[in-house]
């Protein structure tokens, strides 16, 4: 919650007539730079979606999609693995690689909370969830 009882909001993410929330973690793109995008990484039951905090400035959110059964696609919006990269640090979370269809990587930190500082071991837990929950649905 902010000072004055506001709190940070990320863009709304539209849900599909059958789609469902499976988790969701404090998440930045670009970690530990001067172009750090502070957001949620939001797992839904057909695609995982980069919602950033809403601002004057705010970008579109990001969205990859998982693909049917095992088949793969070379997609640049086609999501083909996720996996743990580095270790916090004092500038920057704990951070997951995802890798699209077309070999695209993002770089991802991962954050237990809002108010949680780099360096603290639950974001590391935190990050391990949501990538053992992303390797789930890759391989469904």
């Amino acid at each position: 919650m902010g000072l004055f009882g506001g709190g940070a909001q990320v863009v709304p993410i539209p849900m599909d007539d059958e789609e469902t929330e499976l988790t969701r973690e404090v998440a930045t793109v670009h970690p530990g730079t001067l172009s750090s995008i502070p957001g949620d990484l939001v797992l839904t039951s057909s695609r995982l979606v980069f919602a950033p905090i809403e601002s004057k400035k705010t970008p579109e959110a990001i969205v990859w999609r998982f693909t049917k059964g095992r088949s793969r696609t070379k997609a640049a919006d086609a999501l083909a693995a996720a996996r743990a990269k580095d270790a916090p640090g004092l500038m920057r979370p704990p951070t997951l690689v995802l890798t699209t269809g077309d070999g695209t990587t993002w770089e991802i930190g991962i954050l237990a909370g809002r108010r949680k500082p780099n360096r603290s071991p639950d974001n590391a837990r935190a990050r391990d969830r949501i990538v053992e929950a992303i390797q789930g649905r890759l391989v469904d």
